[in-house]
């Protein structure tokens, strides 16, 4: 009986592959490879930034952003997030609620005037948020009702799973007020100080009589309408501050998206649509493109 021989292979390779000279693949995380070297300074960096890094609140986290119309957004294309339906139930943030121009109480601005800033913008926001730890989704196109000049909404999540993500921030009017000290910190112009340069009190305008009703429905009614017009009343005596002189420049106090703007990114999207439309403008007679349409006339005889 014949044994058969056993092969046994055996890979031995003593190769040194030499590390690249430069990182490779860098992307907005930075390199995936790249050559590492020991010295003494570098320790002395490395503990220096353990330091600080203690020394902050929480980590900054590169905000998302959502989709625009135009299909690209704002900022880094590479977050962009096509489905927003995990994010619905995280807070909504608008530029509004920290703006010192407008009033307190009526649902616009919801801190003090000291704490909040002159012309916020939702990339100012959505950068603050980041640098907080907290969650954040950029959605460069969506407005306030009562701010229609300066889109920009940032949903934020502070709470997950019931736990706070920053001991520091409890409420919503915390979150607030640290997003607002965040935006002071880098813009120190947007700040207000008092005193304050108030707008002159609204002129009363006298209103014409109105004729008492004879009926009962109608009696209903009027009072319904004297009590919106007393409430109106009310919230236009608001004297509010005006910022402080020169303005800046209107780039500078609105979003890109804004329809403020002359030149911007919602022109530039609806100019690109409008051609979009019209692929066979300018086109030769005879050539496809686009063509008038038939008229047709009626004419009656009487």
């Amino acid at each position: 009986m014949t044994r058969r021989t056993a092969v046994i292979e055996e890979f031995d390779d003593d190769t040194d592959l030499p590390l690249p000279s430069r990182p490779l693949n860098t992307g907005p995380r930075g390199p995936l490879l790249e050559e590492i070297g020991h010295s003494d300074e570098e320790d002395s960096d490395s503990e220096s930034d353990d330091a600080s890094a203690l020394g902050q609140a929480s980590q900054s986290q590169s905000p998302f952003y959502a989709p625009t119309s135009s299909g690209q957004s704002q900022g880094q294309p590479s977050n962009t997030v096509t489905d927003i339906t995990p994010y619905k139930k995280w807070t909504c943030i608008y530029p509004i609620y920290i703006d010192a121009k407008r009033p307190y109480g009526t649902g616009e601005r919801r801190i003090a005037r000291e704490k909040s800033v002159w012309w916020p913008l939702s990339k100012d926001i959505a950068d603050a948020t980041s640098r907080l730890g907290l969650g954040t989704l950029h959605e460069v196109q969506k407005s306030h009702p009562r701010d229609w000049e300066n889109p920009g909404r940032v949903r934020v999540q502070w709470k997950k799973d019931g736990r706070l993500m920053n001991p520091a921030i409890k409420t919503k009017k915390q979150l607030l007020e640290m997003i607002s000290f965040q935006i002071q910190r880098i813009k120190q112009d947007n700040i207000p100080r008092p005193p304050y340069v108030m707008t002159p009190p609204p002129v009363s305008v006298a209103q014409p009589a109105i004729k008492p009703p004879t009926s009962a429905k109608g009696k209903q009614k009027s009072k319904a309408g004297s009590g919106v017009a007393v409430q109106l009343s009310k919230s236009s005596q608001q004297r509010l501050p005006t910022p402080p002189q020169p303005l800046p420049a209107l780039a500078n106090r609105v979003s890109p998206y804004s329809p403020a703007l002359p030149t911007g990114m919602l022109i530039e999207t609806v100019k690109a649509g409008m051609s979009a439309q019209e692929p066979g403008a300018g086109a030769a007679p005879g050539q496809p493109g686009i063509q008038k349409g038939k008229r047709k006339v009626l004419r009656v005889r009487g």
